[in-house]
């Protein structure tokens, strides 16, 4: 079966970098940090990682043609871009990513109380 360059589920933003790194069997981080030399270098990174945004398959998407996966990554763009963004204020803030179980509710000692669960 024959490689196939696509989003990975592997994402930090847009899964871009992680389905580069997939096709070339590196690390993500690598990529990652070419990415961000071009957009230091020349503003380059920028344009290439939002052109390869709109023209990779998503990683489960099936074999389709190239229209109809730039049709599918516009109409997917806005809910794209809003995860995205809230991926880079969780990794910016240190926050750990959501989980579906809910938490444990936690209260503060005070005057002297002890922790309780």
């Amino acid at each position: 079966m024959a490689r196939r360059l696509r989003k990975s589920k592997n994402r930090m933003v847009l899964g871009v970098a992680g389905g580069v790194a997939d096709y070339f069997k590196i690390d993500p981080v690598i990529v990652r940090i070419v990415f961000i030399l071009l957009v230091f270098a020349n503003g380059l990174g920028i344009l290439l990682y939002l052109v390869l945004a709109l023209l990779l398959p998503k990683a489960e998407a099936e074999s389709a043609s190239p229209l109809t996966v730039v049709k599918e990554n516009l109409m997917t763009a806005p809910q794209d871009a809003k995860e995205a963004s809230r991926r880079v204020v969780q990794v910016l803030r240190g926050t750990p990513a959501e989980t579906k179980e809910p938490h444990e509710k936690v209260s503060t000692p005070t005057d002297g109380e002890t922790p309780s669960r």
